[in-house]
């Protein structure tokens, strides 16, 4: 029997993903003034950077990284009000569209 060809996203659909998990646990995770923040300013600053997931990753979360399967997401504001750059959350994502895997680390969590 043949394993089955795992079904990726592309990185504009894993950026997408990522905004929609990032905006249903926002207002749970960030503080109350992260999260006006972010609505205030959202739609004229809000972003997200995919990078390598590192190793801090799996000490947060026990998790077993494989680089070619998981990146992180970081989501923030980019410069506000002359603040610079506010990151507001890093997410750990599948590229594997059917994973389930999804932790995070937000702004202000130590």
């Amino acid at each position: 029997m043949s394993t089955p060809e795992l079904e990726l996203w592309t990185l504009d659909e894993l950026c997408d993903h990522a905004f929609v998990i990032f905006e249903e646990l926002a207002e749970e995770n960030l503080s109350p003034a992260d999260f006006q923040l972010y609505l205030q300013h959202a739609d004229a600053s809000a972003f997200v950077d995919l990078v390598d997931a590192t190793a801090e990753w799996e000490d947060w979360f026990a998790v077993e990284l494989e680089p070619e399967l998981h990146l992180e997401a970081r989501i923030g504001l980019a410069e506000v009000a002359g603040q610079p750059e506010i990151l507001l959350a890093r997410i750990l994502l599948s590229k594997e569209k059917h994973e389930t895997l999804c932790h995070a680390r937000w702004r202000g969590q130590e």
